[in-house]
């Protein structure tokens, strides 16, 4: 899949495009070269988007995983035929190993329900190669005068080996011996009474033996004779069948491309539906009107995280139109939250079924990034500098349908000027009607932006801190004691005093806890 005229590559490391891709990733040589061409759907393009997530949530319904991951290992082992095909309507003749390959193709054809008339037919002829071993043997069935030839070329080596043997018994006996061990033999000057036998030759001489081979005698050398010539037609021969084979392949060469582009969408829709099937995911109604909806929704790549710590992902409901504000504690979600709502919209962007129980959004042009987490690589720009930057491309993009997503921007100047700029964000996307959250800490800014405001509720019980200094248990107290949950509020709410409760959560000693208290009550 391609996402660089949807996202950016900084917006796509942190909504988790590359773990999606190796999520919905196809297993064959033929959906790969189809995935990797992939590229989202566009604004107007509603129709198309929801129909393949449809049929995506369909299939992954109507499939058990059993079928699922039979049909999985079937396109993970099949053959890459397409040098063979191609070899052989160019009038090459195929190898035995490229007739391997093609037979392995017609028959995985069939178990996955894909085979025509043509791929059968091939698939039937060429499994008249197939050895115990399921390889492949250029079989006498293929052809009677081949069979007829390599019955003659039997014939000729048992009449050579005959004769071999003759010799081989005549020499042993003039030298006493019950058998030579081949045509190359040692014999020692100490058990030579006399010369050596008609039809051996010293091949090297030694104080204490001689180094003998066999001279073969006229009978031999016609028998050989006559075993070559024979060997060699049945070579002929093989390779005229080998020809005929490669010709039933060249005229099949658009039957086998139809069916590696079936194999191809096949592989790639089947990736994505073991993506929704592991994930329990659903398919999204997809509209024209812009906004966000869903309900317990899920960001699958820190899902699968907090599972490797044994911690449990907390579904997350949002409803947004237009341009909204999120504030909450730290550590309470704002940043997962607004990974959460780029995650959906890029499934759906891609026609893909989503990880929540219902979604309802628009398809985008753009879905940036802004502010937290973003990794400014300019050496000569201060963080600060590096988000005004970002912004500005983003701005200069003028992407008619637009999805903003700003963690803490403008953080790390004075909160003064702070507050102005994500005002200032605010209006510009009001302006340009995109959809966004802007997650911030500061205070006042949906009241003066004029635009909704969401919160995390936070921590519901202060839960006491760790003493033993044991983090991984800080970390599942403080989970334990947070409500994720999204809502909508009016105006701005009093702040807690949720950061100087996660201090103390983590360790930090009582009275410096207990000064932060103080002051936050001056």
């Amino acid at each position: 899949m391609r996402a660089a005229r949807l996202l950016d590559a900084q917006s796509a490391e942190l909504l988790g495009f590359e773990w999606l891709v190796a999520a919905v990733a196809p297993l064959s040589s033929y959906g790969t070269r189809l995935f990797t061409a992939i590229e989202p759907f566009a604004p107007g393009q509603e129709a198309a988007a929801q129909a393949r997530a449809s049929q995506i949530a369909r299939i992954a319904a109507q499939l058990s995983r059993e079928r699922v991951a039979e049909m999985s290992a079937a396109l993970d082992a099949v053959a890459d035929v397409s040098g063979a095909v191609a070899r052989a309507s160019l009038g090459e003749t195929l190898e035995d190993a490229d007739l391997l390959e093609l037979r392995r193709f017609c028959e995985t054809l069939e178990r996955l329900d894909l085979a025509a008339a043509a791929t059968r037919g091939l698939g039937e002829l060429l499994a008249i190669g197939r050895t115990a071993g399921a390889e492949f043997y250029l079989a006498d069935a293929f052809d009677e005068e081949l069979a007829s030839q390599r019955a003659e070329l039997a014939r000729t080596q048992a009449e050579l080996d005959a004769v071999l043997g003759r010799e081989r018994a005549a020499v042993a006996a003039a030298l006493h011996r019950d058998d030579l061990p081949g045509d190359e033999f040692i014999v020692m000057r100490a058990e030579l009474a006399g010369p050596l036998p008609q039809g051996v030759r010293v091949a090297r001489e030694a104080p204490t033996y001689l180094l003998c081979e066999l001279e073969h005698g006229v009978d031999a050398l016609d028998a050989l004779t006559r075993r070559d010539g024979c060997a060699r037609d049945v070579a002929m021969r093989e390779e005229s069948v080998r020809a005929r084979l490669s010709a039933s392949v060249a005229q099949r060469t658009s039957e086998l491309g139809a069916a590696a582009v079936a194999l191809a969408e096949l592989d790639v829709t089947l990736g994505a539906v073991r993506f929704t099937q592991r994930y329990r995911c659903n398919a999204p109604e997809i509209v024209a009107e812009s906004g966000v909806a869903f309900e317990a929704a899920r960001f699958l790549p820190v899902e699968a995280e907090l599972r490797v710590a044994g911690r449990d992902f907390v579904p997350i409901d949002l409803a947004l139109r237009g341009a909204a504000v999120l504030t909450g504690p730290n550590m309470g979600g704002k940043s997962v939250t607004l990974q959460t709502c780029g995650f959906v919209a890029l499934l759906a962007a891609f026609g893909l079924p989503v990880p929540a129980a219902s979604a309802r959004l628009a398809l985008f042009d753009e879905i940036a990034w802004l502010g937290l987490g973003r990794d400014e690589r300019e050496p000569l720009l201060s963080s600060f500098a590096g988000e005004l930057v970002a912004l500005r491309e983003v701005l200069a993009r003028a992407s008619e349908r637009l999805l903003l997503l700003a963690d803490e921007f403008a953080r790390t100047t004075t909160p003064h000027e702070g507050r102005a700029l994500v005002v200032a964000l605010l209006s510009r996307m009001r302006e340009r009607r995109a959809d966004g959250l802007v997650a911030t800490h500061l205070q006042g800014i949906a009241r003066d932006a004029g635009v909704p405001h969401f919160a995390v509720r936070g921590l519901h019980a202060i839960p006491p801190g760790c003493g033993d200094g044991d983090l991984n248990d800080a970390l599942r107290r403080l989970a334990a004691a947070m409500d994720y949950r999204i809502v909508r509020v009016a105006g701005d709410e009093a702040p807690q005093a949720d950061a100087i409760a996660l201090a103390e959560l983590l360790g930090v000693d009582a009275a410096f806890v207990e000064a932060a208290y103080r002051a936050l009550s001056q």
